[in-house]
């Protein structure tokens, strides 16, 4: 049995569907896709039937262990080497592997009254396991002619003040922004940036710009033709993996990834979202999220590593960005 759960952002409303079927491509229902060749591994779970809740159950996959601190300053050390102290960023990604058996459905309901401006989601499917997080970083939404979009980058510990952001993250950020607005440009109509903004994340924050983008001409009459349904797939190949969770250089990013990580990133770090689903098209990315087990939970977080990268810094960051579902994380009885 397939299965998703989800509420967008700053809505009431949790949606609920299962399947006993997988559509391998983008079709219509809720769509999941990997970190990494998303282009051949997107996965779409139909919207069948309304699901009991004692069909919301974790499938028993093996899990990645815990990254040891020094096993994370040397991929940190070794991706500041890469970079040769040029203009750039790769993000490295550590697990955070617990031996607790959880309860989604209370863990589900704590994220959503925890982060109320996050993607809350979980999904289950027999090519990918069971996942659960509360992402603040929207990929891709379809709001009638528009798409729109956010280069989300930066960290630090949340604050109430209305202070600078450093060298560091704005450059991390920048780099992101300059990504997204590129990649849309090559398949859009006009992309317009708004105003860049401090984003709150629960425990941290994040420098946003929202972007948005006309949908080509010959896409917007119909949104089942085949015309359509090929922009939006280009759109998020061409988008996934972004900076903010990859690196400023795709295939570079890629390579250092493999190099030096010792867990495959498997659905952290790809994009999932409704796709027809109450007329919403909208794709977040696989954020502040942890893959679970039937006895064990594996979360992932990572962070930008840039020359200006501190290792005992990105480890407290990583630290923070944890908490986000360890702190809601509701046991089973």
């Amino acid at each position: 049995m397939n299965w998703f759960k989800y509420r967008l952002p700053q809505t009431p409303d949790i949606i609920c569907g299962t399947s006993d079927s997988l559509i391998h491509g983008l079709g219509q229902g809720f769509v999941v896709a990997p970190f990494s060749n998303a282009s051949e591994n997107i996965h779409t779970i139909p919207f069948d039937f309304i699901p009991d809740s004692k069909e919301i159950i974790a499938i028993n996959s093996s899990l990645p262990l815990s990254t040891p601190r020094v096993d994370y300053y040397s991929e940190i050390k070794a991706i500041k080497e890469e970079l040769n102290g040029k203009r750039g960023k790769t993000v490295a990604a550590r697990v955070i592997n617990l031996d607790i058996s959880i309860d989604i459905n209370a863990t589900f309901d704590s994220l959503c009254q925890a982060y109320p401006e996050a993607f809350v989601f979980a999904f289950s499917t027999s090519e990918t396991g069971t996942w659960i997080g509360a992402s603040p970083e929207l990929l891709l939404r379809k709001e009638e002619d528009f798409i729109s979009t956010m280069a989300l980058a930066g960290t630090r510990p949340r604050t109430e003040k209305d202070e600078m952001w450093d060298k560091k993250n704005s450059e991390e950020q920048a780099l992101v922004a300059e990504f997204i607005i590129g990649s849309l440009r090559r398949h859009c109509g006009s992309v317009t940036a708004g105003k860049t903004f401090t984003k709150k994340a629960g425990l941290i924050e994040h420098i946003c710009t929202p972007i948005s983008a006309s949908m080509p001409s010959s896409d917007i009459a119909d949104e089942s033709d085949d015309s359509f349904n090929n922009t939006l797939r280009r759109l998020l190949i061409e988008l996934s993996p972004t900076p903010a969770v990859c690196g400023s250089d795709r295939l570079l990013s890629l390579n250092i990834i493999r190099k030096y990580e010792n867990f495959p990133r498997e659905m952290y770090g790809g994009f999932c979202g409704p796709n027809g689903i109450e007329d919403d098209i909208a794709f977040f990315v696989n954020l502040r999220s942890a893959k679970i087990s039937k006895d064990a939970v594996a979360i992932y977080v990572g962070g930008g590593i840039t020359p200006l990268s501190s290792s005992e810094n990105e480890w407290m960051e990583t630290e923070l960005k944890s908490k986000t579902i360890i702190n809601q994380l509701k046991t089973s009885l």
